[in-house]
């Protein structure tokens, strides 16, 4: 099993260089690279290969300690429960109060980079 993940993972990191450097990117940052014959993988014929780019929002758990404690104590404890986990709902509340600026939530809040490969069929 490890064996074969191993080489799983090889083959992925080989494809996505490949669609890296040979492929295109489309409007939203999704890789493509159009396959030299059509591959079939059970009832389906895949033709090119899309690296799918996904982008999710996280916050920055330092920056927001940073930032609160500075502030106030008061403010730390509302963004921080006792027991202390980041919660980014009450992070825009705290903006809406004017409490956080939009630079200090930029900051907190940061896009992280994802890609998935899906095969498609035309």
């Amino acid at each position: 099993m490890t064996e074969q993940t191993s080489r799983l993972n090889k083959l992925r990191d080989k494809i996505a260089s490949a669609v890296e450097q040979r492929g295109y990117v489309d409007h939203k940052g999704s890789q493509y690279l159009d396959l030299p014959f059509p591959v079939a993988a059970g009832e389906n014929e895949y033709t090119r290969i899309k690296r799918e780019r996904r982008v999710s929002i996280v916050a920055d758990e330092e920056a927001a300690t940073r930032i609160l404690k500075a502030k106030s104590e008061a403010l730390y404890r509302r963004a921080f429960p006792p027991v202390p986990t980041l919660d980014a709902d009450e992070l825009y509340v705290l903006l809406q109060e004017g409490h956080l600026t939009e630079s200090e939530m930029d900051e907190i809040l940061t896009q992280r980079e994802t890609f998935a490969f899906r095969g498609l069929t035309s």
